[in-house]
């Protein structure tokens, strides 16, 4: 490939962002070298002020090596640097394997740094040699058929300019410009699936002639026709969208088994990365009509309960305790707030969420919450209020002018 091509491709992508303020992820490798480099020296013609950001993973002895590549390169170049050390998070948080909370809290890192210091938009530098990558890790994993589109040019801040660039215009450009980058040795340990589609299978493929990409860019072309066409059937049964996904559980259940397993898949694609069985798994569970929950990857679960259908963080259901001193009028967490009149705010209090056999009276909590069809969420992180051992107050429940409870957007 010639110099001017990848010039003409990458140059004309940046154009979209004159005067645009940018941050890199920078792993110190050639594509985002080339990406850095290129952005670099455009920045003035056309008026993008670029920073980087290194995510140190601390998984190999040389993770230090290329943090400080990173450091100098972006300060031989007056180029706003910021890094974090991952290392910890990895070591407590493995649910759904390295690759993935390795992924998980890149991304947290660096879509944090772009809202604290103003950033328009992340720049990563994945490229079509990667994509080509992807539609077969994707087939490996166990992927459906709309989830087979690819990696996504821009989702939301994040813009992957580099997506028309393969990996020989990326050599050609770190050999005309004399760039030398680090190499990340894990990057040929094929116990990444990654690693052995692009080690194994690929130059396979390519022996055989370069045909197949067409094929390929077709059928992510059908697959992202298929995703736009089923987000149409879907979207009316999605409630809410955020950290926590809310689905109409009967809506839910009115969709064709195809809806249903797409609805699923792109659900789940926002927090952990979606398999087959996962989706088979889920869908078995939604056909049974109790409040229940199931575990998934990264620590998320689904609930079913009367009539919704959530996927959250299973944290935000774990046990809370606290004690409310004599005197206190008010009480805070970082969810909930609660106020305390007369004769209550000089009493000690415990404030908890709910424990098996719970009774408010002579009433089992459990059977107070169902008759009033409490869903099973809000159950769990109901706030009882107990004295002496005896529950006197109870979230969703209970009537007391001397308490007022405040909660916070999840």
């Amino acid at each position: 490939m010639t110099h001017s091509l990848y010039n003409d491709i990458l140059l004309q992508e940046l154009k979209k962002y004159r005067d645009k303020k940018i941050l890199v992820a920078f792993s110190g490798g050639k594509d985002s070298l080339m990406l850095l480099d290129f952005i670099n020296k455009q920045r003035e013609s056309l008026n993008i002020y670029a920073g980087a950001c290194h995510i140190n993973h601390g998984l190999r002895h040389t993770a230090k090596r290329d943090e400080d590549f990173c450091r100098l390169y972006c300060l031989k170049n007056n180029i706003e640097f910021y890094t974090y050390n991952i290392s910890e998070e990895l070591k407590n948080d493995n649910i759904g394997g390295t690759e993935s909370s390795a992924r998980k809290y890149r991304y947290k890192y660096l879509l944090q740094t772009v809202k604290e210091n103003n950033y328009d938009f992340l720049f990563t530098a994945h490229t079509y040699s990667d994509d080509i990558e992807s539609f077969f890790v994707d087939l490996y994993t166990g992927a459906s058929l709309f989830t087979l589109g690819g990696i996504m040019y821009e989702n939301n801040q994040i813009i992957r300019p580099m997506l028309n660039i393969t990996t020989e215009m990326v050599n050609d450009y770190i050999a005309e410009n004399n760039l030398e980058p680090v190499f990340d040795e894990t990057n040929n340990d094929i116990k990444y699936v990654r690693n052995r589609i692009r080690h194994k299978l690929i130059p396979v493929l390519y022996g055989c002639g370069n045909e197949f990409e067409k094929s390929v860019i077709k059928l992510q072309k059908e697959s992202n026709r298929l995703n736009e066409y089923l987000y149409k059937k879907v979207k009316h049964v999605i409630l809410k969208q955020d950290n926590i996904i809310i689905l109409k559980r009967y809506s839910f259940m009115e969709l064709e088994d195809m809806e249903k397993e797409y609805l699923l898949g792109k659900v789940f694609s926002l927090f952990f990365r979606v398999s087959k069985s996962i989706l088979n798994e889920a869908l078995s569970f939604l056909n049974n009509n109790d409040s229940k929950r199931l575990d998934l990857p990264n620590g998320y679960v689904i609930e079913q309960s009367y009539n919704s259908i959530k996927i959250f963080k299973k944290i935000l259901v774990s046990d809370y305790f606290y004690n409310k001193p004599a005197g206190a009028a008010l009480f805070k967490t970082d969810e909930f707030q609660i106020e305390f009149f007369n004769e209550l705010k000089d009493k000690n209090l415990i404030i908890r969420n709910r424990n098996k056999g719970d009774k408010l009276g002579r009433k089992k909590l459990k059977d107070l919450f169902i008759d009033k069809q409490i869903e099973l969420f809000e159950r769990d992180r109901a706030v009882i209020i107990e004295e002496n051992n005896v529950i006197i107050w109870a979230e969703y429940i209970s009537k007391n002018n001397n308490i007022i409870l405040k909660r916070y957007g999840i």
